[in-house]
C-alpha cells in the first residue's frame, strides 16, 4: 500500500532536497517561501524545525544554509 506523506513532511523533504542539491545555497525565509510556493508562516515553521534538527544553520543576517555535517 502506498501512503502519501503529510504536506508538512513533503515540504521539508523538498526543502532538504534543494539545499542538498545546491551546496553552498543560502536563502532567507521569504526566499524559501517563494522557492517552494509556501506561505511565509509555513516556511518559518519548516526552517525552525530544520534548525532544531541540526540540518540548518541560521546566520545573524537571517540566511539559512545546511549545517556542515550535511554538505558533501
Amino acid at each position: 500500500m502506498i501512503v502519501a506523506a503529510d504536506s508538512i513532511e513533503a515540504d521539508a523533504l523538498r526543502l532538504r532536497h534543494e539545499f542538498l542539491s545546491l551546496p553552498g545555497l543560502q536563502l532567507t525565509i521569504p526566499q524559501i517561501a517563494r522557492l517552494l510556493d509556501l506561505r511565509l508562516e509555513h516556511a518559518e515553521g519548516l526552517v525552525s524545525d530544520l534548525v532544531d534538527e541540526g540540518f540548518f544553520i541560521r546566520a545573524v543576517d537571517g540566511t539559512c544554509r545546511c549545517a556542515e555535517s550535511h554538505v558533501w
